[in-house]
């Protein structure tokens, strides 16, 4: 709020306002021309904490924030930039500036609780290394924790403040980076001489960037009033009548403050903290040291990620690879990656939901041991889940929970059991559970341990690749004949239901001969597709960590022979074949099989055949029955009838509707035929 009121008054007065401390990103939507921020943007350090979180693999962090609007600023931006690298923040710990001790320790002891252990803390120095303290106190500065501080702690030395020694080791943090130079050692030199002469008791006081960026910041301003060339800054007073003026209205307006902004925003140098320059009143972003405690490791840049030097020789591309950094030691001085996540030690075991089905079932079964009178839960699946948790890097505890309801019965379908992960009454899914798309929408499956179907592959010598007509051995003769009978009888029922109210089926005679067939074909043989499934696999929350271990566990499980020991132990290997005779059988499918099939489709054909012949009739009955006309003349009548369009029809109807509406013309159709007219109503086949 402070920050707004002082560029507001700038931009009243017409005055620069160069701030070097305001780092709230919110400051840039002001838009005022008199704003000059000597320091970077709090959100454009977002980006190489992203890579971070990247370059590791974890997939979930939580910000550690100071309750105002420096430490809430910076949300927004960054859960943007995680959900980039495919991360996401879990929770959002703020704590007030004023927080006492216990207040602290409480909030860290809620975060203990969570499955998460990548912390991004973003405070002001003095309040970050009261939570360093507390976090060090409660243990949680030990192995498998992550910690990332931004640029509002590394920017300030904390060494005061905190025993970072031996603890700071493991911290990991992103900061400005100041290059190295000769002129800005003598300056830190003569700067310490005349701060210890007036603050003689500050002995390890040290200039940080802030000090750097204020530095340069005076020195542009300098620069920018020199080159305006004037000695003139008076002030006019504002327009506003002195009878409704207030004290704010009358601040008194800069005759060359417009002038002076278009000076000092074209003023470039070298500076002690780098490049300087001003591009829309913001600094430029520059390159971000990583850094492992006090220690440098990297850079990262917006240009090429991560780098260990700022030479880009041989840098051609951007990357987040974890190789571009040092070494890093990590909490508890181990040299092992944490992986982001644990199960508290205080925590809940893992719920596994299986399904329950009804008889005998190699994927899952519920057995009663009769020694303990317990339930047991076994079968293919759990056998394949246990070596899979087996196979984790780290130790995970979980119970197997059926589901079921008092009767012993399955509660719901398979979609129901899924759901329960999404509802948070279950932290995974193990079973016969299919990998399809509607399910996918609230849980994440792992790699299919198993496919969803049975391949039987035997090899046979015969000598069917001598015969050319082989493919036709499956269908004995009779059956061959009959499908191809009703493929035809099958394209004149579609023909003859079809030719009056479709123009496909419509034209040239050999066009409709060749239409009906087709469709006749592609009716019987093509099936319609059946539901895809990418087989059986284990379902999990949505964005739980646990996934990508356990997709790479499951790999591991298939490669070894552990996953063909299961198989071998749940469905039992054959060593004998049935027909051990090393030729082809003929065992031909005939029309026996199948005169059910071809009685039913016969008879529904024939059944709507003959209500479109006593349809059509009973519509042209004053045809059939003019006594005056002879048979053949009726029988002439009523196939040219047959061979016009029926423009009573759906198809046809709109298509005149529109034509005569925008024609003008009144067109009869089929259903206004006067009984005694002989005029055909319709245009012909073509």
């Amino acid at each position: 709020m402070e920050a707004n009121f002082v560029i507001s008054l700038g931009n009243k007065s017409q005055v620069p306002i160069i701030s070097f401390s305001a780092t709230s990103p919110s400051l840039t939507s002001i838009r005022s021309p008199y704003f000059f921020r000597a320091t970077q943007n709090d959100s454009s350090q977002v980006r190489a904490i992203s890579a971070i979180i990247q370059a590791f693999g974890w997939r979930e962090a939580v910000p550690i924030c100071e309750d105002n609007e420096f430490g809430e600023g910076l949300i927004p931006y960054l859960s943007d930039a995680l959900e980039d690298v495919n991360a996401r923040i879990p929770y959002r710990s703020v704590i007030s500036p004023g927080a006492t001790d216990e207040e602290i320790k409480d909030e860290l002891y809620k975060l203990m609780t969570m499955k998460t252990r990548v912390f991004i803390v973003h405070m002001a120095p003095n309040l970050g290394c009261r939570v360093f303290n507390k976090a060090e106190e409660i243990g949680m500065m030990t192995e498998g924790y992550v910690w990332i501080m931004t640029d509002g702690l590394t920017n300030h030395r904390l060494m005061d403040c905190w025993d970072m020694d031996s603890k700071l080791q493991g911290v990991l943090g992103v900061r400005s980076y100041v290059p190295k130079s000769k002129k800005l050692d003598n300056f830190k030199l003569r700067w310490k001489r005349k701060f210890l002469q007036d603050n003689s008791s500050m002995v390890n006081a040290e200039l940080d960037i802030f000090g750097l960026w204020a530095y340069d910041a005076t020195f542009a301003l300098a620069m920018a009033v020199e080159r305006l060339g004037t000695a003139n800054f008076s002030f006019d007073m504002s327009n506003v009548p002195q009878t409704v003026r207030t004290e704010l209205q009358s601040i008194r307006v800069s005759q060359n403050g417009p002038k002076l902004i278009q000076t000092l925003s074209n003023t470039r140098f070298k500076g002690l903290s780098g490049e300087f320059g001003f591009t829309n009143g913001q600094l430029k972003p520059s390159a971000f040291q990583i850094v492992n405690g006090e220690r440098g490791i990297g850079f990262w840049t917006s240009k090429y990620g991560f780098v260990k030097k700022l030479n880009f020789t041989n840098v051609t591309r951007y990357s987040t690879s974890r190789e571009n950094l040092g070494t890093i030691i990590w909490p508890g001085d181990s040299n092992t990656v944490p992986k982001g996540w644990e199960i508290p030690t205080n925590g809940k075991r893992l719920k596994i939901g299986v399904p329950v089905k009804e008889g005998s079932s190699v994927f899952v079964k519920e057995m009663l041991d009769p020694s303990t009178n317990s339930t047991i839960i076994t079968g293919y699946s759990i056998d394949v889940f246990n070596a899979v948790m087996g196979a984790m890097p780290y130790a995970v505890t979980y119970d197997f929970i059926p589901f079921k309801n008092s009767d012993g019965k399955m509660t719901g379908s398979y979609n129901d059991l899924v759901y329960q992960v999404f509802l948070g009454n279950y932290d995974a899914v193990v079973g016969d559970i299919s990998i399809v798309v509607n399910r996918s929408l609230y849980v994440d499956f792992t790699l299919p341990y198993t496919e969803s179907g049975v391949v039987m592959v035997v090899p046979i010598q015969g000598d069917s690749k001598k015969n050319a007509w082989v493919f036709l051995k499956p269908l004995t003769s009779d059956l061959w004949v009959t499908s191809a009978c009703f493929f035809v009888f099958i394209g004149f029922v579609v023909w003859v239901l079809e030719h009056r109210i479709s123009e496909d089926f419509r034209g040239p005679p050999l066009y409709q001969i060749g239409t009906s067939l087709s469709f006749s074909l592609q009716t019987v043989v093509f099936a319609q597709r059946e539901r895809v499934t990418d087989g059986f696999g284990f379902a999990f929350p949505r964005g739980s960590p646990l996934v990508a271990d356990v997709n790479r566990a499951i790999l591991n499980v298939a490669d070894s022979d552990k996953l063909r020991e299961i198989e071998n132990t749940w469905f039992q290997t054959q060593t004998s074949c049935s027909d051990s005779t090393p030729t082809v059988s003929s065992n031909s499918l005939g029309l026996e099989s199948f005169w059910g099939l071809f009685l039913v489709a016969g008879a529904a054909a024939i059944f709507t055949l003959i209500i479109f012949v006593a349809e059509f009739l009973y519509k042209q009955k004053d045809v059939w029955l003019d006594s005056e006309a002879s048979v053949r003349n009726k029988i002439l009548k009523l196939s040219r009838i047959f061979n016009a369009k029926d423009l009573s029809s759906h198809t046809f109807r709109q298509t005149y509707e529109r034509s005569r509406n925008d024609s003008g013309v009144h067109v009869i159709g089929s259903d206004e035929t006067s009984p005694n007219t002989n005029n055909l109503q319709g245009s012909p086949s073509y």
